[in-house]
Formats: structure tokens, C-alpha cells, sequence
């Protein structure tokens, strides 16, 4: 018969080390899964990013992600994972992003694949940025995400990044864009087809 101590011995051990794996699962999710903080227009940004603020998880996400995370007066950025319907960015489509002025000096658009990382390929655009898009008189450009080049128009490659995030950087921010996120016309990316289906 076994011994009730020895049982119980490993009853509880077997809930510690299900507790650790419950708890680096749950802090690997959260180091992951974005940069957190409050969504705009589908834009997710935090206004601790970059601060004496942040708390552990923000400054673990800022690590694994790769993202140098300037003081707000010097960049504020953004991120979002999903098109204007709600479906998850990924590289067999094409999307149209398309926006108006940012408030700031100088902006730009980097896709990262689904491992934080650039996507692996040699088209040389994996960003865009204010100085590529053609401007209306209004102020507003259009560009373009997906595996093909298009003529005419700024463009981010997504080729090889599976189902990717895009970053948007508005360095030298106005003032009252980094007190007020919500002030901010933030970009739409509307999905344009999936290979040959709409």
C-alpha cells in the first residue's frame, strides 16, 4: 500500500510545477501577444511605452518585440493586427492603408512578421513612409500590403510573414497628439483581395 506521505509529497509537487508552467505560459502570452494598451481605430498604443512608467510586462513585450521604445515627445507608436473588418492581416492578401495627415515630423509603416521579426525576403520594402506616399490636395495618400509590387504606389512587402502585425512611428510628435491619442486620424487598412477572390 502506498504511503499517504509519500502521495502527498507528490500531489504537490505535481501542482507546483503545473503552476510554473501555467505561469510562464500565461507571462510568455502576455510578452507576445503585442504591445497592449488601448485600441485607436483598430491601432493599439500605450502611453507608458518609452516611460519611467512601464511596468515589467510593457519593458518584457518592448524586448522581445525588438521595438525601441523612444520617450513619447520623440516617437509614439502604434500597432494593430487586424484589417477594418476585424480579419487578421496575413500574407496571401493584399490591403489598401490609407490616412491623412499625422501629427508629427516624420512617420513611417514596418510589417513584422508573426515571429516579431521583418519578414524574410529580398524585396528591399518592408516599410513605407511620409516621404514615399503621393499626397492629394487634402493631404491624404493611400499605399499598398502585399507580395507584389504595385506600380505607382508606396508599398510594404508581406511576402514570407504569415499572419503579420504592421507598426506605425510618428517620431517628433505634436503636443497635443502625445497627450491625446485619441486625437489622432489614424490609418484604415482595408483589405483589397486574397490571391484572385475579393
Amino acid at each position: 500500500m502506498a504511503d499517504p506521505r509519500s502521495l502527498s509529497r507528490r500531489a504537490a509537487a505535481s501542482t507546483v510545477a503545473l503552476g510554473l508552467i501555467a505561469g510562464l505560459a500565461s507571462g510568455w502570452w502576455a510578452i507576445t501577444a503585442g504591445m497592449g494598451g488601448e485600441s485607436y481605430s483598430g491601432w493599439y498604443g500605450s502611453r507608458v511605452t518609452g516611460s519611467q512608467d512601464a511596468g515589467p510586462w510593457l519593458r518584457a513585450r518592448v524586448a522581445v518585440s525588438g521595438l525601441l521604445a523612444l520617450t513619447r515627445d520623440q516617437a509614439i507608436y502604434f500597432t494593430r493586427k487586424t484589417d477594418a473588418a476585424g480579419e487578421r492581416l496575413r500574407d496571401a492578401c493584399r490591403y489598401q492603408v490609407s490616412g491623412g495627415p499625422l501629427p508629427g515630423r516624420w512617420w513611417s509603416v514596418t510589417v513584422y512578421a508573426d515571429d516579431n521579426y521583418l519578414p524574410l525576403n529580398d524585396d528591399d520594402a518592408l516599410s513605407f513612409d511620409s516621404t514615399e506616399v503621393k499626397l492629394d490636395s487634402q493631404g491624404n495618400w493611400t499605399a499598398i500590403l502585399g507580395n507584389a509590387r504595385p506600380e505607382g504606389q508606396a508599398w510594404a512587402s508581406t511576402r514570407n510573414a504569415g499572419n503579420y502585425d504592421i507598426t506605425l512611428r510618428i517620431y517628433q510628435p505634436d503636443k497635443s497628439a502625445q497627450d491625446d491619442y485619441a486625437s489622432i486620424r489614424m490609418p484604415v487598412v482595408t483589405k483589397l483581395d486574397c490571391g484572385d477572390k475579393p
